[in-house]
């Protein structure tokens, strides 16, 4: 009788790489499948009253140059410093400068808030948070004196480099909150992975639908 043919393939023409890519394929897809990209379209209609240009006032540059340069405080993101910025290892984001962000109430919106409403939500807040500051010791905020808190109080600034403040995808005026505000706690790999996005998404030249995180992404 004939001997049977054996259907396996000789061990010397096995492909003995085929292991280990479909190893590394089966990591790819399953790192693949554990992020989610929702790009999506927001509509917003944004009201703002009528105000004048802004201009830098006095009272907001000494507050700013205080938290930027004075304090040297970091990017509430990435923890670049002005006193970092050239430095490549911890500005990793390519930060061109230091900037202040009205973070409670944005400026163009001073004009259309209630002292009395300011008074009975945020002024409390104000008295426990920081019990030494003569300017929560009154009873209540006129107009004029909530147009000087918006403008230049230091409990109303955070301290973001330009990217974290206003560049697109990362930037706090260019992401929904949400997104925005854990990118300093985000792992490093998975921040690694958003930045690559951007960056590949920014030499195309593509543009998306929707926002991206990044953090701390941001």
């Amino acid at each position: 009788m004939a001997a049977k043919k054996s259907s396996k393939t000789p061990a010397a023409k096995q492909d003995r790489g085929m292991v280990q890519r479909l190893k590394d394929q089966r990591q790819v897809y399953r790192k693949a499948q554990e992020i989610h990209e929702n790009p999506r379209v927001l509509k917003e209609r944004a009201f703002y009253p009528a105000h004048d240009k802004r201009l830098e006032t006095a009272a907001y540059k000494k507050a700013h140059d205080h938290l930027t340069k004075t304090l040297d405080l970091p990017c509430l993101v990435c923890g670049v410093k002005n006193s970092t910025l050239k430095d490549k290892a911890q500005n990793r984001y390519g930060a061109k400068q230091m900037e202040t962000h009205h973070h409670v109430i944005e400026w163009s919106l001073a004009n259309a808030i209630d002292p009395a409403k300011f008074n009975k939500i945020i002024l409390p807040h104000l008295k426990v948070r920081h019990p030494q500051n003569p300017d929560y010791r009154k009873d209540a905020f006129g107009a004029q004196d909530v147009a000087d808190w918006v403008d230049h109080s230091e409990d109303n600034l955070w301290v973001l480099c330009d990217v974290h403040h206003r560049a697109a995808y990362l930037g706090i005026h260019e992401i929904t909150y949400p997104i925005w505000c854990p990118m300093d706690l985000l792992r490093d790999d998975f921040e690694e992975y958003v930045r690559q996005q951007i960056q590949e998404q920014k030499a195309t030249g593509k543009n998306t639908a929707g926002k991206v995180s990044a953090k701390k992404t941001a």
